[in-house]
């Protein structure tokens, strides 16, 4: 199954993550996430700007990376998420947990 995400680390600390956070793509980019060190600090804001589209297992592998942060004890940000995956985590009372903002909010 081709790959339909992209994952770029930034080197000022940080990430981008856009395409297709689904089914069909969670398996390897969990495995890309563990080749990394999903553990490690990030350093920065996971930018979700470029996500297209999400489902149930796309929000499940955020998760899982926040928790293996969480276990390393830091702190993993998700910004400019698409209005789906903050509706998917508002279903899944999740949105504080995964440290999850939209990018339709405008600062005050």
């Amino acid at each position: 199954m081709s790959e339909d995400y992209t994952l770029e680390w930034l080197a000022a600390g940080g990430a981008k993550l856009g395409g297709r956070l689904t089914f069909g793509t969670c398996k390897p980019l969990f495995e890309e996430l563990r080749q990394h060190g999903g553990a490690t600090p990030v350093g920065g804001p996971v930018d979700l700007t470029g996500v297209d589209r999400v489902d149930s297992a796309g929000l499940a592998v955020l998760l899982e990376w926040q928790a293996l942060q969480k276990t390393a004890g830091h702190r993993l940000d998700l910004v400019n998420a698409p209005d789906s995956l903050l509706r998917l985590a508002q279903l899944a009372e999740a949105v504080e947990l995964l440290n999850l903002s939209g990018r339709t909010e405008t600062a005050a």
